[in-house]
């Protein structure tokens, strides 16, 4: 959401700017969080104990 829509919806609705300002925050820290985890979440790896089978058809 950006910050136009924020503002927006400020003007429109008359949502008290503590209230917008908690919704950015909470934003920003999802989207810190999600960019730390990307790079692990990337990396795929068969379970332990899982059988490998290649298919030749």
């Amino acid at each position: 959401m950006s910050l136009a829509n924020l503002v927006a919806y400020v003007v429109v609705f008359g949502l008290p700017i503590w209230l917008v300002a908690e919704e950015i925050v909470h934003r920003l820290n999802s989207m810190r969080k999600a960019a730390a985890v990307a790079p692990a979440a990337l990396e795929r790896r068969a379970p332990e104990g899982a059988r490998v089978r290649a298919s030749a058809v």
